[in-house]
């Protein structure tokens, strides 16, 4: 009977330990690491269509994968009757990490869906009765959205109206609205990484008395400041502090710098020559993660000019050496930049290695057509099919890349 006891006993505990063992494995926070490093992950470029007026026939949400030549993958459907197809022209796209979400804007609505099955979890379609409006969707919505730090909150754009929508993430509802009166045509937007500040874009002309940029504090909804630029707001970007917003503007191929806190115009900065004048304007601005590069659409000669960016960001000098030709040209310009600041995503569908200023594909669909609008356009990583990493719609600052310059450049002197 003794010894049948010791055997229990030695039983359970070698059971227990081995119990003990077990939950530390999978609490442990090196093995845990260990285990996913060995899930190989997969980089996927998910594209929002149609651009302006359905011109580029397609529709839905086109999927590459950028691990095979980005070749296509997939078309994730609006789910929408042909007498409504190709949909309304989208406007902007974001990512929802905790939640495992995509959405869609577009003239009209805004669309989630559940990067798990694909399949539409939710549709926002903007205000319950038509709203007054000189242009954009009768509902108000909706512009470009952000995601805010949380994960679970969208800063969103009316439709070219006078105020932004804060939407829950998980499941469309509207939380708040910030109005901009003095920057009444609500489009695109940057907001710092900590989601403090926002700056928020806005197509109204100085000539009518109206400001470019309403700079906000996000967490309390209100307006700090407007900036006045001179002439209407296209595309912008803003250094990872928030302390410097760069924007296109009409009439110029180029841009300007603002300073946020003062509200003061610091430059203005344009391609050399005067050829281009009243022939088209930027639309289309970035900055590579570490700021030592500001990348700026010019229609006139088909190219991507680039400007060096030295010290704090406030005198850029023009590089004509670095000029980019993508294939297509530039018509629908736009830009995004990987986290890593490897790659850059051009709105006229071609991908650019950043270090080398050299195109290395074109984003075509399933039929090998080159995708014509590539405006909306995201490169996410996935590990055992769900979502890890995203970037951002815009290229902006990113306060660890500038960092990693600066002190590699100190340690250089």
């Amino acid at each position: 009977m003794h010894a049948l006891k010791t055997g229990v006993a030695t039983t359970c505990a070698v059971a227990v330990v081995s119990a003990i063992a077990y939950v530390g494995a999978q609490t442990n926070p090196r093995a845990q690491r260990e285990r996913e490093s060995a899930s190989p992950v997969r980089h996927l470029v998910y594209i929002a269509t149609p651009g302006d007026n359905g011109t580029d026939n397609q529709s839905g949400v086109v999927v590459l994968d950028a691990d095979k030549d980005y070749s296509f993958l997939k078309r994730i459907s609006y789910d929408l009757p042909a007498s409504k197809m190709p949909g309304p022209k989208v406007s902007g796209i974001t990512i929802s990490l905790p939640l495992q979400m995509l959405y869609v804007t577009t003239d009209g609505n805004m669309i989630a869906f559940d990067l798990a099955t694909d399949k539409i979890a939710w549709t926002f379609n903007g205000e319950t009765a038509p709203v007054a409006r000189t242009r954009g969707a009768a509902s108000g919505c909706c512009e470009r959205p952000w995601t805010l730090p949380d994960g679970k909150t969208l800063l969103v754009g009316s439709s070219y109206n006078s105020w932004w929508y804060y939407i829950d993430g998980a499941t469309g509802k509207v939380l708040g609205k910030l109005p901009t009166p003095d920057a009444p045509v609500a489009h695109n937007l940057a907001l710092t990484a900590d989601g403090q500040l926002g700056v928020l874009g806005s197509m109204s002309s100085p000539k009518n008395g109206k400001a470019g940029l309403a700079v906000v504090d996000v967490p309390s909804r209100k307006v700090l400041r407007y900036l006045t630029f001179s002439e209407m707001v296209r595309p912008l970007t803003i250094n990872h502090e928030g302390t410097l917003v760069y924007v296109n503007v009409n009439d110029l191929i180029g841009f300007e710098i603002g300073e946020v806190k003062t509200g003061k115009v610091l430059g203005r900065y344009e391609i050399p020559g005067d050829a281009w004048k009243g022939k088209g304007y930027s639309h289309g601005i970035g900055m590579t993660p570490d700021e030592s590069e500001i990348w700026v659409a010019d229609p006139f000669n088909n190219a991507w000019q680039i400007w060096d960016n030295p010290g704090d960001g406030r005198h850029p000098v023009y590089n004509k050496a670095k000029m980019i030709k993508p294939t297509a040209g530039v018509v629908h310009s736009w830009i995004s930049m990987t986290n890593d600041g490897k790659l850059a995503f051009i709105g006229d569908s071609s991908v650019i290695d950043v270090k080398k200023h050299k195109e290395i594909a074109v984003m075509k669909d399933e039929f090998g057509r080159r995708i014509v609008h590539t405006e909306k356009v995201l490169y996410l990583t996935f590990r055992d099919g769900k979502l890890i990493e995203a970037n951002n719609q815009f290229a902006v600052g990113d306060a660890k890349a500038y960092a990693a310059r600066t002190s590699a450049k100190t340690n250089d002197q």
